[in-house]
């Protein structure tokens, strides 16, 4: 059994380094530490120092916070480690590393990071192609969560408390990939269910995996190092798949927790009709309304009338077509255009940060692509929601 034990500890810690991707050739600790207080950081507003930290108590014209210190980097490649700490930034809020390289200082590079389950967290940027050479300037942007969470109400106080650089170490790849594994994240586009990385750049490799191969060596050592039943080995696979399942599933759970302390953040204080108008797209929706009441002021139903929906992003036509339901609406990357002369009844198109297509109000016709035309009349031409009726019978 000592020999079991002994085998199964080795494994894991083989298992650990390789997932890691600790280098033999490396310090077990970091030999040098690049420390950056964070009352060293300049706001553009709100920034107040707090001790050693930097406080900044309002957002900025962005609902968000920028915070920039010149450095003196001479080789990025020598401090591939930046470790961060930033207390109480609210769920509704992300962070991103922003810096500029000396022989290119009109560029700003971005690198978004993952929070850390507390204060602190950790990132390798040996794996960013663009740290590298000289670096002049670094700094933190804070912004709300992206098409998550109404940007006006994403906004808390919070306290920069510092940064440091590290050389290679086994400490810092460690600190790195534990932050990947356990860090909070904020609501995607992607499943909530997944259960390898759901948002944001792969930076490690998975801890399921890990978790599998891990348990599958265990199993395999305690079967051929001790004495053992046919049934008894059932039971012990039994065991290590619940284990795995539940610790899976309580992962999923702490995720969830996560990403619904923002949805609480912002919508827990409000009452059901005011949730509904608290909105991460909330000018997509008053479009939407828009529209809608122009349809019923040129005597159509809004919830039977055909309309084309088109805007400069998959995401923004979809939240717009969602917003103008029940209306049969179709969107142009789909229909294409040439659907605004197949139909028989009257037909609208209606557009939201698009600079196309083009109205010539003197001969009340829509220039669609190319060449291609019809007659129309405009109904709102109020940027970015533009609305047109189409067909022979739309000009007055």
């Amino acid at each position: 059994m000592r020999r079991a034990l002994v085998a199964i500890v080795v494994v894991w810690f083989l298992l650990i380094g390789i997932f890691v991707e600790i280098s033999p050739f490396q310090s077990p600790w970091p030999q040098q530490r690049y420390v950056l207080e964070g009352a060293e950081f300049a706001a553009l507003a709100g920034g107040q120092i707090d001790g050693s930290g930097l406080a900044i108590t309002t957002a900025d014209e962005n609902y968000g916070a920028l915070l920039v210190r010149g450095v003196e980097i001479a080789d990025a490649a020598q401090w591939p480690v930046l470790r961060y700490r930033i207390d109480s930034l609210a769920p509704s809020l992300e962070v991103a590393f922003v810096y500029r390289r000396a022989d290119s200082p009109g560029d700003v590079r971005t690198v978004n990071l993952t929070r850390g389950r507390g204060a602190a967290g950790s990132i390798d940027l040996s794996r960013e192609t663009d740290w590298r050479g000289a670096i002049s300037e670094i700094g933190f942007a804070v912004y709300p969560v992206a098409q998550s969470v109404p940007p006006q109400q994403a906004f808390r106080p919070f306290v920069l408390r510092g940064a440091e650089f590290w050389s290679p170490s086994w400490i810092g790849r460690g600190a790195t990939v534990a932050t990947e594994w356990s860090g909070r994240r904020a609501w995607s586009l992607m499943s909530i269910s997944a259960l390898g990385p759901d948002n944001g750049v792969v930076r490690a490799r998975s801890p399921v995996l890990l978790l599998a191969l891990g348990l599958g060596f265990t199993l395999l050592l305690l079967t051929q190092f001790t004495p053992t039943t046919r049934s008894r080995t059932g039971r012990v696979i039994l065991v290590a798949v619940a284990l795995a399942w539940l610790m899976l599933d309580l992962r999923w759970s702490l995720s969830f927790a996560d990403r619904h302390a923002a949805t609480r953040q912002i919508y827990a204080p409000l009452d059901w009709p005011q949730r509904q108008q608290q909105l991460a797209d909330a000018d997509v929706l008053a479009a939407a309304q828009s529209a809608r009441q122009a349809l019923r002021d040129d005597g159509a139903d809004p919830d039977r009338v055909r309309l084309l929906v088109d805007a400069n992003s998959d995401f923004l036509r979809a939240r717009f077509i969602y917003h103008l339901a029940p209306a049969r609406t179709g969107p142009v990357n789909l229909t294409g255009w040439r659907v605004a002369t197949a139909e028989t009844g009257p037909i609208y198109l209606a557009t939201f940060e698009q600079p196309e297509p083009l109205f010539d109000a003197a001969d009340s016709r829509l220039r669609l692509e190319g060449d291609f035309s019809v007659p129309a009349r405009q109904l709102i031409d109020a940027p970015p929601l533009r609305l047109y009726r189409i067909g022979p019978e739309s000009p007055p």
